[in-house]
């Protein structure tokens, strides 16, 4: 069954502990956005303000124009999952081995535009795909319709990876959504832009019966 996994992306480390305040209510497992101000023209909380966590999982998503300090950072934090932005610029193949010899969970993401042949050389280490709704950077954004599609094109090239979909999911698209076979589907605005988080998560977990 598809796992909805609350994303987080925020400025400043008051908001990202209220938010995951509202996520220990919700579930065990979540995401964490963070930007480095040079990927795009947005920037997150630091790796430096999260403290390490027993109680639930957290799966990190770097899009970082340099992502090695980033992955050693996420190591010492015992993160669940560490998902590196392809676009980045960077061999990411030697953070992928890093990652998978630290017995951590090592991802890629991809934003529409990248064409997926990119990314199977990395086949053989890969737990997690993580298909963008949008191209990476910034909350809120439409989700673009042909991520359908690249569901059924990753899991042809990617059979035994989970398979995750991040941004643009709202109450409008998400029964398509949730019922199209993603493994993992991240939803940020759509529940914390809402005056009632859990009842909207819960809203979202209807789609699924």
């Amino acid at each position: 069954m598809t796992k909805i996994v609350p994303a987080v992306l925020v400025k400043t480390k008051e908001e990202y502990q209220a938010r995951l305040a509202v996520i220990r209510q919700l579930t065990n497992r979540f995401q964490l956005d963070i930007i480095d101000g040079e990927f795009v023209d947005n920037k997150t909380i630091t790796l430096g303000d999260i403290n390490r966590l027993i109680d639930i999982k957290m799966d990190v998503h770097l899009m970082v124009v340099d992502p090695k300090v980033y992955v050693e950072k996420c190591i010492a934090l015992n993160a669940n999952r560490i998902i590196i932005q392809f676009e980045c610029g960077q061999d990411i193949l030697p953070l992928l081995e890093r990652i998978r010899k630290a017995g951590l969970s090592p991802g890629v993401a991809i934003n529409p535009a990248t064409k997926l042949n990119k990314i199977k050389p990395y086949k053989e280490i890969l737990d997690h795909v993580l298909i963008m709704g949008y191209p990476a950077g910034f909350a809120g954004q439409k989700l673009d319709p042909m991520v359908f599609d690249r569901l059924a094109e990753v899991r042809a090239i990617f059979p035994a990876v989970e398979i995750g979909l991040d941004g643009g999911v709202n109450l409008g698209n998400a029964k398509k959504v949730l019922q199209a076979g993603f493994d993992v589907v991240n939803i940020n605005s759509a529940i914390f832009n809402s005056q009632d988080p859990l009842g909207q998560y819960s809203e979202f977990l209807g789609y699924l019966l």
